[in-house]
């Protein structure tokens, strides 16, 4: 478990499914999520919803991102290795009535601290679409770089980078 100020993040169980599929379900959390980014199928949401409450990626993997006050559903975050390379992903998403309320960068940060902290990562790597300017400000906060426009999953995103050197600098957010 990861906690923060306001948030706890914790592995995905089989009660937060219906919350999970309601957040990929909501066209616009999926505006700028996905390749091709957007909604799937219910069928195809159901499936990936149980593989991710299903898998086990160690220190990395999928969390659920709720209120540490009220245990309230904000949205999911993610560890991931990257396909076809070495680094880490970070990502997220929340639900519409959890935005604009600084979560995401929240979430983000305890996601990065959790990286550089207890699993030791020498970096992490962040991905946006070009047109999603408030993902790009989260990241940007944080200390992340851009490092060009890079082909991702079949899709053109702009690629960050942040290097564990720096977020010590950066960690006092």
């Amino acid at each position: 478990m990861i906690e923060s100020a306001r948030l706890r993040l914790r592995r995905p169980r089989p009660a937060d499914a219906a919350e999970m599929l309601a957040l990929d379900s909501d066209p616009e959390v999926m505006r700028y999520v996905g390749s091709p980014p957007g909604v799937r199928s219910a069928e195809e949401t159901a499936r990936r919803v149980r593989r991710w409450i299903d898998a086990d990626h160690g220190p990395l993997g999928w969390w659920i991102i709720e209120g540490v006050a009220d245990g309230a559903f904000h949205g999911l975050g993610l560890l991931l290795p990257v396909p076809g390379g070495g680094d880490v992903e970070v990502g997220y998403r929340l639900a519409r009535r959890s935005w604009g309320r600084g979560l995401a960068t929240e979430a983000a940060a305890a996601l990065v601290d959790y990286a550089f902290r207890v699993v030791e990562l020498p970096r992490t790597v962040a991905v946006a679409y070009p047109e999603n300017r408030a993902s790009r400000r989260v990241l940007e906060k944080l200390g992340f770089v851009a490092d060009g426009v890079r082909e991702y999953k079949g899709a053109r995103v702009d690629h960050f980078s942040l290097e564990a050197s720096a977020w010590r600098i950066t960690d006092e957010l």
